[in-house]
C-alpha cells in the first residue's frame, strides 16, 4: 500500500510540475555569428514558434509572456515559424497578440492546416494576419539599416506535395540580399537546400521533446527520439539555423525537461 501510495504521489507530482513548466517560458538572447556586413552587425531577430493556441493548456499564458517580451525588446525583426493555432477557438487571442509584435512575419505549421495526429487539431483556415504579414511560398526583400534583408517563408505542405515549391526554390543569391532568411516549420527540410542558400534558418516543430527523460549529460526525447535538429543554433550546409522550443503544447498540456521558449538572435558579423 505504501509504494502504491508513493507512486500515486509521485505521478501527481510530475503532472503537477509539466503543468508548471508548460507555461514558465526561457526568455533569452542568443548570439548568432554571420557573414553579414557590418550595418547589420548587432541587428536583433526574436525568433517565436508554436503557439498552439485554442487548446487548454499554459502554453497559451507562455505565449502572452513571449509576446510582452518582445513588445518591451522592440528587435529589429519578429519572425514566427509557423504552428499558431490548434483550434480556431485561440484566434481571438492570437490576433489581440499579433499587433504587439514589432515588423513580423510568420508561415503556417502543420497544425494551423490541422496535418497532424494530434485529435484535438482542427483546420483554422488562417489567410490574413494583418498588421504580420504571412510568407506562403513567398519572400520579400525590406531595407534595414540600409542594406537589404530578404526573408522568405515556406508553407509546410512543400514536405509533402510535390506540385508546391520547394524551401530551395525560395532561395536568392548572396548578390541580390545582404542577408537572406528563411522560415520552415520542419527544421529536417535544411538538408534539402543547396550549400549557402541562405544566411539563416528559423525552424520550429520540435518542442525539445516537450516530453522528455533527463539523463546525467543529455535527455531522451520521447516526441522525436531520433531528430538531428531539436533545439538551438545549428552549423548546416546551406547555412546558419535556429531551432526554436516553441511556446505552446500538443497532445498533453504538460512540458517535462523542455521549457517553452523565446529567443532573440543577436547577429554578429563573423
Amino acid at each position: 500500500m505504501k509504494l502504491r501510495n508513493a507512486g500515486i504521489a509521485a505521478s501527481a507530482a510530475g503532472l503537477a510540475w509539466g503543468h508548471f513548466e508548460a507555461g514558465w517560458p526561457r526568455l533569452e538572447q542568443l548570439r548568432c555569428p554571420l557573414p553579414v556586413p557590418p550595418e547589420l552587425d548587432g541587428l536583433r531577430i526574436a525568433h517565436l514558434s508554436d503557439f498552439h493556441l485554442g487548446v487548454p493548456s499554459r502554453g497559451a499564458a507562455a505565449v502572452e509572456q513571449a509576446v510582452e517580451w518582445v513588445e518591451e525588446r522592440q528587435p529589429d525583426l519578429t519572425l514566427l515559424s509557423g504552428d499558431l493555432l490548434t483550434r480556431a477557438s485561440g484566434e481571438d487571442m492570437l490576433r489581440a497578440l499579433l499587433p504587439r509584435l514589432p515588423r513580423a512575419y510568420a508561415i503556417l505549421g502543420n497544425h494551423d492546416l490541422a496535418i497532424s495526429r494530434d485529435p484535438f487539431v482542427e483546420r483554422t483556415f488562417l489567410r490574413d494576419l494583418s498588421p504580420v504579414r504571412l510568407l506562403t511560398d513567398e519572400g520579400v526583400t525590406l531595407d534595414v539599416r540600409g542594406r537589404r534583408v530578404y526573408i522568405a517563408g515556406a508553407d509546410p505542405r512543400s514536405r509533402w506535395v510535390k506540385s508546391r515549391l520547394r524551401p530551395r526554390d525560395l532561395a536568392v543569391g548572396p548578390d541580390e540580399a545582404d542577408l537572406r532568411v528563411l522560415l520552415v516549420h520542419y527544421p529536417e527540410l535544411v538538408d534539402g537546400l543547396s550549400p549557402g542558400a541562405f544566411d539563416l534558418v528559423l525552424a520550429g516543430h520540435m518542442h525539445d521533446g516537450q516530453i522528455c527523460v533527463p539523463y546525467p549529460g543529455g535527455k531522451l526525447r520521447l516526441a522525436h527520439v531520433k531528430a538531428r535538429y531539436t533545439r538551438g543554433l545549428y552549423r548546416t550546409r546551406a547555412g546558419a539555423m535556429h531551432v526554436s522550443a516553441g511556446l505552446g503544447t500538443t497532445f498533453v498540456p504538460f512540458r517535462f525537461a523542455a521549457r517553452p521558449e523565446a529567443t532573440e538572435l543577436v547577429l554578429r558579423a563573423g
